[in-house]
């Protein structure tokens, strides 16, 4: 059977939301980001990252999120998650790449610095992090005008992390009031029955 180590309220969640979605039986390891667990030497052997999620399916151990998610839509999908045609499929890996690489980064240093504070957040950091995100959502918000979805107009797995991704800075107070097509689409996705069945494991 599939193990997906990690919590709800990690990475783990948008793996979890695959599998669901996907139909696939899995067992669900459950741990906390930065928790001892994560840095035990049976879980290092696995992911030696020490970081959250990692999926084992047979023989194959795999890491990083967004290549667990492609593996499990190409493998078990069926069509289902992913595109119809190659030109589709060169789009999703564009926005899954633009938001992992130019939008991941300041989004959960944003949240990191509003959860972990040790009384007020340090404003300086939250400024740098939000002028990040406001260098390169404006494409984002043009890219997703009329859209329910990132790629192909249907869901995918590109929904999935990008959506929890970028609503970490939605937790955090970011002000997103001049992009409410991203809006839209963060609250589409997060307000998905899968999502839900998933967060009942919290």
């Amino acid at each position: 059977m599939i193990k997906v180590y990690g919590g709800v309220y990690s990475r783990a969640c948008m793996v979890m939301c695959t599998l669901e979605t996907l139909g696939l039986e899995y067992e669900h390891i459950a741990m906390m980001p930065r928790s001892e667990p994560t840095q035990s030497a049976d879980y290092l052997a696995l992911n030696p990252t020490g970081k959250l999620p990692t999926l084992v399916d047979g023989d194959l151990v795999l890491w990083e999120s967004q290549a667990i998610l492609f593996y499990l839509a190409r493998k078990y999908g069926a069509g289902l998650l992913w595109v119809d045609t190659l030109e589709q499929e060169a789009d999703l890996y564009r926005w899954s790449l633009y938001i992992s690489n130019q939008l991941e980064v300041p989004a959960l240093a944003l949240l990191l610095a509003v959860k972990y504070a040790q009384g007020e957040p340090d404003q300086q950091v939250i400024d740098a992090q939000a002028l990040l995100l406001k260098r390169f959502l404006p494409t984002l918000e043009s890219h997703l005008q009329g859209k329910d979805y990132l790629v192909g107009d249907k869901l995918t797995v590109a929904d999935f992390h990008g959506a929890a991704v970028l609503a970490w800075p939605k937790m955090a107070g970011f002000d997103y009031s001049a992009y409410p097509a991203v809006v839209r689409w963060i609250e589409h996705i997060q307000g998905l029955p899968v999502q839900q069945k998933v967060m009942q494991r919290a």
